[in-house]
């Protein structure tokens, strides 16, 4: 059950709980915040890592790279 504000205070100090507690309660534990941002660094590497992927593949061609460097002409075809 939550604490209303103008109940006593849970710690015991005899407070009204909003003049107590109420501020020092934390939205977000800071593991879980760096939890969310590791989860986060690890999608954007693997979106840049499907994009670049992508930008080599030519569609139809079955996975095989657009550009495949030529000896005899010395460029890319």
């Amino acid at each position: 059950m939550k604490t209303g504000r103008n109940a006593p205070c849970p710690c015991g100090s005899g407070k009204k709980y909003k003049h107590c507690c109420l501020g020092n309660k934390s939205t977000s534990p800071l593991a879980t915040k760096l939890l969310m941002a590791l989860v986060a660094l690890i999608m954007a590497g693997g979106v840049i890592a499907a994009v670049l992927t992508l930008r080599n593949i030519e569609p139809g061609m079955g996975g095989a790279p657009a550009k495949v460097w030529s000896e005899e002409h010395q460029h890319y075809h």
